[in-house]
């Protein structure tokens, strides 16, 4: 009993280490320079293989589905797998291959413009100014590019490849209204 007691306390007075962190988002500025800000961060921690950050930066920029359906109207609920899937793997996979990348090609320079994409422009009902980001090596001028992001309600937001699906994906066919009583 004293052996459990002695066990207790020591298991007590022992500091919880959980997977579990606090993610505090940070505010970046509307436009360009907001959006490089933001990719600075992303890659200050790839640079630092802080792949856990990486991923939660690149998760806050997630549109949720109501988001979306406020975006696109009727096409977005057959675009929402497809979007779900672009995300997923840029969230995911995405963080853990930039890191990756950062480190192969040493990149150290972060580049951020704006990037209409006639697709996203054309099917959203709610339009947003649209912008890109490219991570690459300060000596050259390509690098890895991310396109798609757009400013919603004070925050970066990202459509990802999006566009490249617009047309493939046809919007769900509103039903016809029902006809009037027939009168004699």
């Amino acid at each position: 009993m004293r052996r459990l007691l002695v066990v207790l306390v020591l298991l007590a007075g022992c500091k919880h280490h959980s997977s579990q962190h606090d993610f505090v988002q940070p505010h970046y500025a509307d436009g360009a320079e907001g959006l490089r800000a933001m990719w600075r961060d992303i890659l200050d921690a790839a640079q630092k293989d802080d792949r856990e950050r990486v991923h939660d930066l690149l998760a806050t920029t997630l549109v949720s589905d109501a988001d979306m359906r406020r975006l696109f109207g009727a096409k977005a609920d057959p675009l929402l797998p497809r979007y779900h899937q672009l995300m997923g793997t840029l969230i995911n996979r995405g963080a853990i291959e930039l890191a990756a990348n950062v480190y192969e090609h040493k990149y150290d320079a972060v580049d951020a413009f704006a990037n209409e994409d006639a697709a996203l422009a054309t099917a959203m009902v709610e339009p947003h100014p649209l912008f890109a980001a490219r991570v690459r090596k300060s000596t050259e001028q390509k690098g890895l590019k991310y396109e798609g992001f757009f400013m919603l309600d004070g925050k970066w937001k990202s459509l990802n490849q999006l566009g490249k699906f617009i047309d493939v994906v046809p919007p769900t066919p509103t039903p016809p209204a029902p006809a009037p009583p027939a009168t004699k």
